[in-house]
């Protein structure tokens, strides 16, 4: 018997399957998402859902010798983003992703559609929630004829392998697209139907009683998709208290489970699948920033000659590490080169330069504390006895699990050890195990993870 974790991402789609009784991977495929339309306005971010559909298919027929064993399917996915589905459950327009930038474009009244929204409601919404985006398109009668429902991806692609009509959401990813009471899980109905929208557009929200959409046609349990960020802490730590989840990926995060509901400044409080919460400090940097300094060494290199691609990136690594033997005082940059949630107009910035330190060594090691100073700031937000229980760093994301000098700077930075999951793919892994507790193989989280994630961690 195996379980199935399927992660929809913005860049690509994997499916795991794995054993349940000790979390090994018996295959693992994955595919570049190459659903991404063409963009008429330089804010639009829309992808294809039929063709993300078709390529989750495709990645199940390269499974297919194993297929036969899964006995359930979790499925993770990409958060905020919304699409729109007729009564028969067919997608009635694109995907619009947690990139689309809608909700930045000003109304009459010279304020944006975003922070319109939160005066009105009192909800901390932001430019590329689903329900800003939906706010968008019906103020400006842009919502496609036959659409009934909203939904996300996840929650699209659970409709189709069971042949379902109607969408049910999990409330993790429900809170993602805005209007969502943390305390009682639940849309405000009340405020959206105030703020103009139509309410019926909300989907059907899955509770403690009904975690699962339905059966594929040949019987395999479909769990209800959770957002990529409750099943990337699902997937990389060894127990939900006690642990730091540091993602450097595309973007970057830090997030911590708690038991009770609690609100901090500056950081999210998200639904998380046992009924807790997890308190997430999310930055749009990351990866994207340190892809943005290897753009410029690639333009300056390509300026003087031909260079290498490949090797840019190991090139500054190695140069960050040499950084660390450098007497010069350090640079400081700021990595908000994409601006942030509240300020999404804020600017980086390069700052200390002097005669003795203006060199590739010290500004891509700043680059890279740059990106750890935003994440440091979200978790001195934390509540000082969440803060003090702390024991250990779990890792997540290319952009830390390839590069050693950031695995460093993390472990200097809070001083506590840090480890990796046993599996790469962080969230389809987290989606099997939500399969593995969804579907009645496991009563408890905590038994699931004992099981799955067990002492396989690697200690890094």
């Amino acid at each position: 018997m195996y379980l199935a974790g399927i992660d929809i991402g913005t860049t690509s789609i994997t499916v795991i399957l794995t054993k349940p009784e000790d979390g090994s991977v018996v295959r693992m495929v994955s595919k570049a998402n190459d659903a991404e339309l063409q963009r008429m306005y330089v804010w639009e971010r829309a992808q294809n859902a039929d063709r993300i559909v078709e390529l989750v298919a495709e990645l199940i027929e390269e499974c297919r010798d194993e297929w036969t064993h899964v006995h359930a399917i979790g499925i993770s996915c990409q958060m905020h983003g919304i699409l729109y589905v007729n009564d028969e459950g067919n997608a009635v327009g694109p995907l619009l992703t947690w990139q689309d930038g809608r909700g930045d474009l000003l109304m009459e009244s010279g304020k944006n559609y975003a922070s319109t929204l939160h005066e009105w409601t009192g909800y901390p919404v932001h430019s590329g929630f689903g329900l800003v985006t939906h706010f968008y398109m019906t103020k400006q009668g842009e919502i496609p004829n036959g659409a009934v429902k909203l939904c996300t991806i996840g929650d699209y692609a659970a409709m189709k392998l069971c042949g379902k009509a109607a969408p049910l959401m999990d409330c993790s990813n429900a809170a993602s697209i805005g209007l969502f009471s943390l305390q009682k899980r639940q849309f405000d109905k009340e405020q959206v139907s105030e703020a103009g929208m139509d309410a019926s557009f909300l989907p059907l929200l899955a509770d403690g009683r009904q975690q699962t959409v339905g059966r594929t046609a040949d019987g395999k349990i479909v769990c209800c998709a959770i957002g990529d960020n409750q099943a990337s802490f699902l997937g990389a730590v060894p127990s939900f208290k006690g642990t730091l989840l540091v993602n450097v990926g595309t973007g970057s995060q830090v997030s911590v489970y708690s038991s009770d509901y609690v609100v901090c400044p500056s950081l999210e409080t998200r639904p998380f699948v046992d009924g807790g919460y997890l308190l997430v400090g999310a930055s749009l940097s990351g990866g994207k920033s340190y892809e943005l300094l290897e753009q410029f060494y690639r333009d300056v290199c390509r300026a003087f000659g031909e260079i290498d691609d490949r090797r840019l990136y190991e090139v500054m690594n190695r140069l960050a590490e040499e950084a660390r033997r450098d007497s010069a005082p350090p640079l400081r940059v700021g990595t908000q080169f994409f601006g942030t949630r509240d300020q999404p107009m804020s600017t980086g910035f390069v700052e200390g330069i002097r005669a003795d330190n203006f060199n590739p060594r010290q500004l891509t090691a700043a680059f890279l504390h740059g990106i750890l100073d935003e994440l440091d700031r979200y978790a001195q937000q934390l509540p000082p006895a969440i803060l003090g229980s702390l024991t250990r760093v779990a890792a997540s994301g290319n952009g830390i699990r390839y590069n050693d000098t950031m695995q460093r700077l993390v472990k200097s930075r809070w001083l506590l050890p840090m480890k990796f999951g046993k599996v790469k793919e962080e969230a389809a892994f987290g989606a099997a195990i939500h399969a593995a507790v969804g579907s009645g193989l496991y009563s408890r989280y905590a038994d699931a993870l004992q099981s799955m994630q067990g002492k396989d961690t690697e200690e890094e």
